[in-house]
């Protein structure tokens, strides 16, 4: 008898502490450090930026989207959502009009005028600035939360799961010296702010520019030529012959050795599940270019 009674306890105050919950509301903590409170789980989202179209359909929320802003354009279902401008300068009106339950914004990227003004209309304005390698499952999680979706997650461990197999199967290898070339006229590259940056830490790689204090750093070709870069990286994005610059200098080491590559940038600019995909190939690409630096 005292074990059922136990037992009749622990569900009664099992079931108090869930409707206690379910009264509070949900809280979440952005990117801003902002608290977030929501009094139940958001069904008509607003995404600010194409990385936040593409982690909240990760998490299984793209049915809940109701507008995106312009190059939201992954996965292929998020081209039938209603675009309400772009990361820089979207609709209010749109916005407003479409009634959402939450504004998913770029801290980063969007202005901010238009975003107090929507809090101050009483929408709960959630800010995903991703910086880090860690601040994607934390992102992933917080809008799961917001959102009430379990899928989340799993997507989470996911990818920190990708991720910690990476680090063991990199980290001990030769580092090269690497120029990520982002585009040619300006010459331009990153600083270690920028996730691509992380990526070619995370590979085995040193970016020659990471200390600069600009996260796109305009550069001369003397510049590049005195770091000695063994290894230069760029998109897809540049024309072709991009690396026939390089080519007029034979005692570079990367123009010696023939170490240049592209890349599918699409999958290392927006920090989202796809990041690690980019990290793969990038991986792939570097050690192919150390076993060439290794041999000789």
């Amino acid at each position: 008898m005292r074990f059922k009674l136990s037992s009749f306890i622990l569900l009664v105050c099992s079931q108090l502490l869930s409707v206690a919950t379910s009264e509070a509301g949900i809280s979440v903590t952005d990117n801003r450090g902002r608290v977030i409170d929501i009094a139940q789980p958001a069904r008509r989202v607003i995404a600010l930026s194409p990385h936040i179209t593409e982690n909240l359909f990760a998490i299984g929320a793209g049915d809940y989207i109701s507008g995106v802003v312009s190059h939201s354009d992954y996965p292929a279902e998020a081209l039938n959502i209603p675009v309400i401008g772009d990361s820089q300068s979207f609709n209010l009106e749109a916005i407003i009009a479409l009634k959402p339950d939450l504004v998913v914004a770029w801290a980063g990227g969007n202005p901010h005028l238009p975003l107090q003004r929507l809090e101050q209309m009483g929408i709960p304005v959630y800010y995903s600035d991703p910086k880090v390698f860690s601040d994607i499952p934390y992102n992933l999680r917080a809008l799961g939360q917001l959102l009430q979706l379990p899928e989340a997650e799993h997507q989470a461990t996911l990818f920190e799961e990708r991720l910690q197999t990476l680090q063991q199967q990199y980290s001990g290898r030769t580092r090269l010296r690497v120029f990520y070339q982002l585009w040619n006229q300006p010459l331009m590259t990153v600083n270690q702010g920028q996730m691509v940056s992380q990526v070619i830490r995370l590979c085995g790689g040193e970016n020659l520019f990471a200390g600069h204090r600009e996260a796109i750093p305009r550069l001369g070709v003397e510049s590049v030529l005195l770091t000695d870069p063994q290894v230069i990286l760029t998109g897809r994005n540049l024309p072709d012959g991009w690396e026939q610059q390089w080519q007029a200098w034979p005692t570079l080491s990367a123009t010696r050795d023939g170490q240049f590559y592209r890349l599918n940038e699409d999958l290392l600019y927006r920090p989202t599940m796809r990041l690690l995909d980019g990290a793969q190939q990038m991986c792939e690409v570097l050690q192919q270019a150390r076993m060439v630096v290794e041999s000789q």
